[in-house]
């Protein structure tokens, strides 16, 4: 009996159906079954198909590792095996190659009618237009002298030849960018917004974009996994600490402290954050 055959059987024991367990760990019934009937084709990414067994351990109160070590072991097989060479006939070739170009010119007839509407409409408005009238200019005004009244230095004064300066216009004050609060693995945590650094306690408000693999622990609490899919959104709170860990960095956004943090790291990457001591 395989490991996965195990936890089937443990899991029938709870009075748990698959349905009753997939949706509690929010993880698709597909590989759910996957891992009782031992079969991992078609599943995602390792970091991801790992933190479904993890969860799924967790939940039967199981050591993960028999089937961890089981999952490894057809992965190893698979990549060691090459690919079967698909070979595509010709003729579905040529209507591929038939259909890409119907495709091209009814593409270039569209554009061709489009281009004849807006020359049509625009002649039309152009025709419709009335014609401006002539525009008549007026002879300018001829010049006179301008009359001798400059006023003359008083005797026995000195006259006043200073020239106006002009005013000393102040250099404009660059504002200066607000810092985002970057998590660190030393346990601290940067200014947020140019407000001084956030202190304990803690709350994390995450939110995904895309499929995420999450596991975090409180205060040195046990620590929990999460799978969350496009949409989902968790809120974490803590007094003293946070440690948490992404399996795909990029698929998520965060909020501490009602303060926008930057990207965690780029999709699909592995990170892991310590906040607090």
């Amino acid at each position: 009996m395989g490991a996965g055959e195990a936890w089937k059987k443990r899991r029938e024991e709870m009075g748990m159906t698959l349905d009753e367990a997939a949706a509690a760990l929010r993880i698709s019934r597909k590989y759910l079954r996957g891992i009782d009937e031992g079969d991992y084709s078609g599943w995602p990414e390792r970091v991801f198909s790992a933190g479904f067994i993890r969860a799924y351990a967790k939940l039967l109160s199981e050591d993960p590792e028999p089937v961890l070590t089981e999952y490894y072991r057809y992965l190893e097989q698979r990549d060691s095996g090459e690919p079967p060479l698909q070979v595509k006939p010709e003729w579905l070739e040529r209507e591929r190659q038939r259909g890409s170009r119907r495709t091209t010119y009814s593409l270039a007839a569209v554009f061709v009618l489009l281009v004849g509407m807006a020359l049509a409409w625009y002649n039309m408005r152009t025709a419709s237009r009335p014609i401006p009238a002539p525009e008549v200019r007026m002879p300018p005004p001829p010049v006179t002298a301008p009359a001798e009244n400059a006023a003359k230095p008083a005797v026995g004064g000195a006259a006043d030849n200073t020239a106006a300066q002009p005013a000393e216009v102040p250099a404009p004050v660059t504002p200066a960018q607000e810092n985002a609060a970057v998590p660190s693995s030393q346990g601290q945590v940067a200014s947020v917004g140019g407000v001084g650094p956030v202190n304990s306690p803690y709350q994390l408000f995450i939110e995904a974009s895309e499929l995420t693999w999450l596991m975090y622990s409180l205060d040195d609490g046990d620590p929990v996994d999460v799978m969350l899919y496009p949409g989902d959104k968790i809120s974490i709170q803590a007094r003293k600490k946070v440690f948490l860990k992404l399996g795909n960095a990029g698929g998520v956004v965060g909020t501490l402290n009602g303060k926008l943090l930057p990207p965690f790291g780029a999709r699909g990457q592995v990170k892991e954050f310590r906040l607090g001591d």
